[in-house]
């Protein structure tokens, strides 16, 4: 390989003068001279500036150690002394005296009432004696004297109230009013088979009334559930009026007993109420009787709804529907047999 060489400057070259290439050592040109081989490129190390007063830096390959840093130890100061309070001794509470009466129920043995009032049943002895349990004599005035036995009483007259509500019930009334209407219509077609100048035949009168025969009919087979109800209202009723009634003689038991133990102003407060008690419990056996008497009136107004008038109007609708405009007197006189019958039935009830 020829190499060329380069003219640097205006001077031209010598002739005939050769230009010897600059060798430089380690680099190899073409292949007529021997080439040493080039050193190999080593990086260069630079060494850390040591700064005073830093860490030394540990070396590439070292492990990191912990760094041990010693407690710091604070001076100890004692907590300030706080003086110790002192407890006062637990004081004794005593009962406060209010002014007033002390409350104290009497005690009276079931004995000591049984040899004053002798004969009477000892369930009714049981209630007096709870009676005079409830009274404290010194701690009453004379508004509660006159108090004495009030509420019973007022129980009374709300039973009454309650009797008087029942016997005017709808189901009650109701009944009796049918009855009744159904008593004149029957009435009218009985009357048009006695015949006469003037007046409509059988036929055309039943026909005008039967509509509403039939109408009362139906109101009446619906009356007797009603019926019972009111009957099992009575009963109850009866009942609670029984049992006032020996609430209302316990208290007069009791005041007669009290009459004889307390002074002489107490005692004539307790003979107005026991007065006053008396005629209360003859209140109470009216009231049972009258209840007997109304359960009667209901159960006789259900014996004629369902065993007389739901039984008998059947026949009269059979015999009244057979008549022609000019009936038989055999149609005629069957006709106003049942008719009869039925008509007296429910006029003997109402």
């Amino acid at each position: 390989m020829s190499i060329k060489a380069t003219i640097i400057g205006d001077a031209a070259p010598e002739t005939g003068s050769q230009l010897a290439p600059t060798r430089l050592d380690g680099l190899g040109a073409g292949g007529t001279e021997h080439a040493h081989p080039a050193p190999a490129i080593r990086p260069t190390v630079f060494k850390p500036t040591a700064m005073p007063g830093a860490v030394p830096v540990e070396q590439a390959g070292t492990p990191a150690q912990p760094t041990a840093i010693k407690p710091t130890t604070l001076p100890f100061t004692a907590p300030a002394h706080t003086p110790a309070v002192a407890t006062a001794p637990a004081e004794h509470i005593h009962a406060s005296t209010l002014p007033g009466t002390q409350r104290k129920p009497l005690e009276i043995a079931y004995e000591t009432l049984a040899l004053r009032f002798p004969g009477t049943a000892p369930k009714l002895l049981e209630r007096a004696r709870a009676v005079l349990a409830g009274v404290s004599p010194k701690a009453m005035d004379t508004a509660a004297w006159l108090a004495y036995g009030v509420q019973a009483q007022e129980e009374l007259a709300a039973l009454v109230k309650q009797r008087l509500a029942l016997m005017e019930s709808p189901a009650t009334r109701g009944v009796s009013q049918h009855l009744a209407r159904l008593h004149t219509l029957l009435r009218e077609v009985l009357d048009a088979m006695d015949g006469g100048f003037l007046k409509k035949s059988v036929a055309k009168v039943w026909d005008s009334v039967a509509p509403e025969v039939r109408q009362l009919e139906g109101l009446l087979s619906k009356a007797g559930p009603a019926l019972l109800g009111v009957l099992a209202d009575m009963e109850s009723l009866s009942n609670k009026n029984m049992d006032v009634g020996e609430v209302l003689q316990a208290h007069a038991l009791a005041a007669e007993y009290l009459i004889d133990l307390l002074e002489a102003q107490v005692g004539q407060l307790l003979v107005t109420r026991l007065t006053a008690l008396s005629t209360s419990q003859a209140l109470v056996l009216e009231q049972v009787q009258t209840l007997t008497l109304d359960k009667e009136r209901v159960q006789e107004l259900m014996t004629l709804v369902q065993d007389g008038v739901l039984l008998q109007l059947p026949s009269v609708y059979s015999q009244l529907a057979g008549l022609s405009a000019k009936p038989s007197d055999t149609q005629r006189f069957m006709a106003a047999e049942k008719l009869n019958e039925i008509v007296q039935f429910i006029q003997r009830k109402l």
